[in-house]
């Protein structure tokens, strides 16, 4: 029994490639609106908005670019699996016959002409599928996404978290971004910044011009909503100079007007960032729908796994087969949906991610 060696259609790349210049003509217009604007209000709001917005379609365009590519090259080298196996001929001359004991693949998975969301048991070993090299390249790009939020990127934290590295003498120096000027009133979002060894932090807190004379000590206890983040009665950095005189506070005039986070971190350039988590997810979601039937877990049990951020790799390496690692003795045990789905929810809570 052959293993699977279609592709997806045509169609798929010729898509890609329509999306990738739909999302250059859309970069063009805010390139075009960037230099406009910072040839009259350089450094301003809708400066960095536009330049972020430009970013942002940009790595789409680079991304449906990519994913044309990928489709591409699958569809060639299916072609040339099924053009192999047609010239492949025994000694009288006549098509070669072929078998999983010829090909020393032991039983293979035998994969429909159409894919659907299948409930086939898996038989291990089998042969490659073209998907198998995809979610692969899906397990190595979010183990780099991941390596770049944690040298590049700067840890979740929070107020106490500052004030006690500040106290300790762990902390000399600290970046504030954001202040309210003198006679203004209402709030304002300052973001703190710092370094313990080899690791950034970031924490945010809310200071208010209507909390002035407010119990400095009392400030853990407030916060403006749901968020919980602390409200402030003065600025930040007279506080934290409060816990230790001698600190040395940098100021900034720009600050984060969001952030993409990742496994508790926050990722540089979130409009790139946040377009390539979101088409890594897409991705993950094609391969759930498209490969054949998956060892170890259930399809709706992959599909839970795969809403964690670490749900890609665990996929990419347990799948389906992995050079390196050992195929499941007993592939008709699998792990159900409801299982997973538990699962999802204990981990979610304890690697948090997302947009902020």
């Amino acid at each position: 029994m052959e293993g699977d060696r279609r592709g997806p259609d045509s169609w798929v790349g010729w898509a890609f490639v329509v999306a990738s210049a739909a999302c250059l003509v859309a970069a063009g217009n805010w390139w075009n609106t960037w230099r406009s604007v910072r040839a009259t209000d350089a450094g301003s709001l809708y400066d960095d908005q536009a330049e972020q917005r430009m970013l942002f379609w940009l790595t789409w365009a680079a991304i449906a670019a990519l994913a044309a590519g990928v489709v591409w090259a699958v569809r060639r080298w299916g072609r040339r699996g099924v053009d192999g196996d047609a010239t492949t001929t025994n000694g009288s001359g006549a098509p070669a016959t072929h078998s999983a004991a010829a090909a020393g693949a032991g039983v293979v998975v035998d994969v429909p002409p159409a894919t659907h969301l299948d409930w086939q048991v898996p038989t291990a070993p089998r042969l490659l599928h073209w998907t198998d090299r995809l979610r692969w390249a899906l397990g190595v790009g979010w183990l780099v996404l991941l390596l770049v939020g944690v040298l590049a990127g700067t840890r979740m934290s929070t107020f106490d978290d500052a004030r006690a590295a500040v106290a300790s003498g762990a902390v000399r120096e600290v970046t504030v971004a954001g202040a309210l000027e003198a006679g203004d009133t209402g709030w304002t979002t300052q973001e703190v910044l710092w370094r313990e060894g080899w690791t950034r932090h970031r924490a945010e807190v809310r200071w208010s011009g209507a909390s002035v004379g407010s119990d400095v000590g009392d400030l853990a206890e407030q916060s403006s909503g749901p968020d919980d983040v602390p409200v402030l009665g003065r600025d930040v950095a007279d506080v934290l100079r409060d816990a230790q005189p001698g600190l040395v506070v940098h100021r900034s005039d720009t600050w984060s007007l969001g952030s993409t986070s990742f496994l508790g971190w926050y990722l540089p350039a979130p409009q790139v960032f946040g377009p390539v988590l979101l088409a890594g997810a897409l991705l993950l979601l094609f391969l759930v729908l498209n490969v054949p039937p998956t060892w170890r877990l259930t399809r709706w049990a992959w599909f839970w796994v795969g809403v964690t951020p670490v749900g890609a790799v665990l996929f990419a390496l347990f799948a389906g087969p992995t050079p390196g690692l050992p195929r499941p003795r007993h592939p008709g045990e699998r792990i159900g949906g409801v299982v997973a789905f538990v699962f999802s929810l204990v981990a979610g809570s304890l690697l948090h991610w997302g947009p902020r």
